[in-house]
């Protein structure tokens, strides 16, 4: 089949819901199915004031070179929305999907022909629209699928029929122990820095900082898209972690911490959890799907700083508990298996023939 994924721009930095929309692709292309990438690159360099030709240009290169991140297998076709022959170039699709709220679902619904349309939620993206008009892409007439049961509850409520669940996977191949946690520096973390307020960066910071005043040789090491922020000596930062540097840094840690507030999934949790890191979170709604509290992970209520304090202090001080956390961590992860999502995602394709 001809499957093509629309993605809102081309992302020069990591990002979670485009690197799972990127193992599809590859996936799907080793089961030989014609995939293709469609950017709308729309916004490229819109700060910039310059002809449009000089941006179709530049967008072009970007989404020939680009991601620099992922291995993106060769296979794959990738296509700017900013070229004039874009549509002629995707040729006639089978299956197309939209994989964001904003931009891709109005593409798809409006520009772009194929036999089936399909919509791969993967978080509430409520972030720059209403609810209101958020919930008017649930009542679009595309097949469905949500990668967290929580998702599912509120699409279906909208949907003209049940959304189909897929949770996200991982590669445990790549995601694995490389240095036993006991082996690991005592007093170390890891976490993702992002700037967006629901991620609970703000009281991350606020965690450390406490830590710091307990734990001295404390040393934390953060990862994300974003410019270097400004940050004490005790933090280490790393912008654009490829895959491999973001296995070496769950591998040198004890625990993976993480503050967010409302989030899909949070996919460097169970990452991090596969590398033997102790996961230390709140208990949001998206890490439900594969984190349970006093097993593989220690969770506390959303927004009680204190609580996650107490909870990275236990795994420091408590070697039974934090090899238990780190073994069934591992163990857990290994059940989200890229066999088993393919399986569902191509019974969720053939839908479509």
């Amino acid at each position: 089949m001809r499957i093509c994924f629309v993605l809102p721009g081309v992302a020069r930095q990591p990002v979670g819901g485009y690197k799972m929309a990127y193992e599809y692709a590859n996936r799907l292309v080793k089961e030989n199915h014609d995939v293709s990438i469609l950017y709308l690159n729309q916004d490229f360099l819109k700060k910039y004031r310059m002809p449009s030709y000089l941006k179709r240009i530049g967008a072009n290169l970007i989404t020939k070179i680009e991601p620099k991140w992922f291995f993106l297998d060769k296979r794959i076709k990738k296509v700017s929305s900013l070229d004039v022959n874009y549509k002629k170039k995707l040729g006639k699709l089978d299956i197309c999907f939209a994989t964001s709220a904003e931009k891709t679902v109005e593409e798809v619904n409006n520009n772009l022909r194929a036999k089936k349309k399909y919509y791969l939620i993967q978080d509430y993206e409520n972030w720059n629209m209403s609810d209101s008009e958020l919930i008017e892409t649930y009542k679009l007439n595309f097949k469905k699928i949500v990668i967290a049961d929580w998702l599912k509850k509120i699409v279906d409520k909208y949907s003209n029929e049940n959304s189909i669940l897929i949770p996200n996977a991982i590669d445990s191949k790549i995601y694995r122990v490389t240095v036993p946690i006991q082996d690991r520096p005592s007093h170390t973390i890891a976490l993702l820095y992002h700037e967006a307020p629901h991620k609970g960066l703000k009281n991350a910071f606020k965690v450390l900082e406490g830590l710091k005043k307990q734990y001295p040789d404390l040393k934390v090491i953060m990862f994300g898209k974003f410019d270097k922020p400004k940050l004490p000596n005790w933090i280490k930062y790393y912008k654009g972690a490829s895959q491999e540097q973001t296995v070496k840094i769950y591998n040198s840690v004890k625990v993976f911490l993480c503050s967010t507030i409302e989030e899909g999934y949070g996919l460097t949790g169970i990452e991090a959890m596969s590398c033997g890191a102790c996961l230390v979170s709140t208990n949001y709604k998206g890490v439900r799907e594969y984190a349970i509290n006093g097993r593989n992970a220690l969770l506390s209520p959303v927004g009680d700083v204190e609580a996650q304090i107490n909870n990275v202090a236990r795994i420091f001080e408590n070697e039974k508990l934090q090899n238990e956390i780190s073994e069934n961590g591992i163990l857990d992860a290994k059940k989200f298996t890229w066999e088993e999502a393919m399986k569902k995602f191509n019974d969720a394709i053939s839908l479509g023939k």
